[in-house]
């Protein structure tokens, strides 16, 4: 059954790349618009994908921090706090929509994705606990 609801989840995120790129695929791009930013919907297509990370990273974090609350192996939360950090860099560059291009996202995003690799990383290697 659980391997069912895999194959079912891995398909419809297929479908949805797939429809994404036929998007991206057919828009028509003239000389004047090499270099702008793929749109989708009238928004930057990387700001709705990292929506869309921002909300996949929330909601592991939730699954996470709560195996940590009842098995209390700190592991978990190494990787819980991983995914709201992660979480929180997507939503940092969503809200370059809202407030234009920000100098310093950018630059805060980069550390904390390096913060993330180094908590994923501390949580894989840690012994015990």
């Amino acid at each position: 059954m659980k391997r069912k609801n895999l194959f079912l989840i891995i398909g419809i995120v297929g479908l949805i790349l797939i429809a994404l790129s036929s998007v991206i695929i057919t828009e028509k791009v003239t000389d004047q618009e090499i270099g702008k930013d793929l749109t989708f919907l009238g928004l930057e297509l990387e700001k709705i994908l990292s929506l869309i990370n921002g909300i996949i990273a929330l909601i592991l974090f939730i699954i996470t921090f709560i195996s940590y609350k009842r098995d209390g192996r700190i592991r978990l939360l190494y990787v819980s706090t991983a995914f709201l950090i992660f979480a929180i860099k997507s939503f940092l560059v969503y809200s370059e929509i809202f407030f234009l291009s920000l100098y310093w996202i950018d630059p805060v995003s980069i550390v904390l994705e390096l913060g993330v690799l180094l908590l994923f990383f501390f949580g894989v290697i840690k012994k015990r606990g």
